[in-house]
């Protein structure tokens, strides 16, 4: 008489396991191996946030363009119909400070939009009909790191037409009767396209 043994079924080493049945340990492991792009900003963020707590330059401009904008002493307090004229203020100490060309690459006017997107991304800035100093501080902290952003996207873009002008600009002597080929060759070799390229996008933003 055979015996009816009912074999276990075998377990498919491929198949998927079920988002719930993952241990802690492997959610830790994944977490640690992919940072979130969230948390990659944030750790930038606070290093800007150190450099401007040490830049004395930074808290002059700021204090500066408080006390060009604030009420009648003994009022301390900023009007929010104030806030961009004094940001603005506040930039242009900056600039101020700064080498007219370098100034253009990394600042630019601030306007009504780039207050609003920085008290908009940050949810502890608020526009209070007056701003105390402490205030009026924070919000020109994030909007100078929005303008400063934005300024370095330009620069990026700027670079890479600089690599595109130059390549063409390469192509066009190449293509010289009779010495088009040998300039050419002088040319890509004297100087880089990857090198040159991206001088001209600098130059490109400094007078555009």
């Amino acid at each position: 008489m055979e015996s009816s043994t009912s074999a276990s079924p075998q377990r498919n080493p491929y198949a998927r396991v079920p988002a719930s049945q993952t241990t802690e340990r492997d959610k830790d492991a994944a977490g640690s191996t992919h940072p979130k792009i969230s948390d990659i900003r944030h750790s930038v963020g606070e290093g800007v946030d150190r450099l401007l707590d040490e830049s004395h330059r930074f808290k002059s401009a700021v204090r500066a363009a408080f006390e060009q904008f604030q009420l009648p002493r003994p009022a301390n307090e900023l009007p929010v119909s104030q806030l961009l004229p004094a940001l603005q203020y506040f930039v242009q100490r900056l600039c101020d400070d700064l080498d007219a060309k370098a100034g253009k690459l990394v600042l630019r006017p601030i306007t009504q939009e780039d207050v609003q997107g920085a008290v908009s991304c940050n949810p502890s800035l608020s526009l209070n009909p007056l701003l105390t100093y402490q205030q009026f501080e924070r919000i020109a902290r994030e909007t100078l790191k929005r303008v400063a952003l934005s300024q370095g996207k330009r620069l990026g873009l700027f670079m890479i037409g600089g690599i595109v002008a130059v390549h063409m600009a390469k192509s066009a002597v190449k293509k010289i009767p009779i010495i088009g080929g040998p300039i050419g060759a002088i040319a890509g070799v004297l100087v880089p396209t990857t090198l040159l390229g991206p001088a001209v996008g600098v130059a490109g933003a400094l007078y555009l």
